[in-house]
């Protein structure tokens, strides 16, 4: 892809993602191809940034939060959750084995 072609990849991306939320839930096969042209626009602006050389910064930074943007959203919530339990059930055991260190060395 030239820096043109990053462009309209982003462009394309964009398109396919608006296309996505508009459609009704009841339009089931073109909520399939608006997916799947989703992720094929968005690994091809994934190569371009990736293997271009000369694509202003401004061009680079733009497809770059894009792509940000789009796997922040792509993590379940469950997921989500399931890592901030994890998270918090680390912080919380910290003080625990601490004392606990803290006492095989005073015994």
């Amino acid at each position: 892809m030239s820096t043109v072609d990053l462009r309209d990849g982003i462009e394309s991306l964009e398109y396919w993602r608006a296309r996505s939320r508009r459609l009704s839930w009841y339009r089931f096969g073109a909520r399939r191809e608006a997916k799947l042209m989703t992720r094929r626009w968005e690994q091809r602006v994934r190569e371009a940034l990736l293997s271009q050389r000369g694509v202003p910064f401004g061009s680079r930074v733009a497809a770059g939060l894009l792509l940000a943007r789009i796997r922040l959203r792509r993590i379940p919530f469950r997921a989500a959750l399931l890592g901030l339990a994890a998270v918090a059930i680390a912080l919380m055991s910290l003080p625990v084995l601490l004392t606990v260190l803290v006492l095989t060395q005073i015994f």
